[in-house]
C-alpha cells in the first residue's frame, strides 16, 4: 500500500478522521445528534466523491496505457 502522503485515498481519510474528531467533541460537550450527522454526511459525501475520482482517474490511466500500447 502506498504512504498516506502519496495516496489518493487522502481526501476520504480527512473526512472520516474529521467525522471521529467531531463527533468526540459532540460526545464531550454534549450530545448533539444533528451535528454529529452533519459531519458524517459530509465525511460520506467527501467519500463518494473521492472513490469516483480514484476511479476515474484509474480509468483514464488504463486506457492511456492501452493507447500507447496500440500505437
Amino acid at each position: 500500500m502506498e504512504r498516506i502522503e502519496n495516496s489518493q485515498w487522502k481526501l476520504s481519510l480527512a473526512g472520516f478522521t474529521a467525522f471521529f474528531l467531531a463527533t468526540i467533541f459532540y460526545l464531550i460537550t454534549g450530545l448533539n445528534t444533528v451535528g454529529i450527522l452533519s459531519f458524517l454526511t459530509s465525511a460520506i459525501v467527501l467519500f463518494i466523491i473521492n472513490a469516483v475520482y480514484v476511479l476515474y482517474t484509474k480509468k483514464k490511466s488504463e486506457n492511456t496505457k492501452n493507447q500507447q500500447i496500440n500505437h
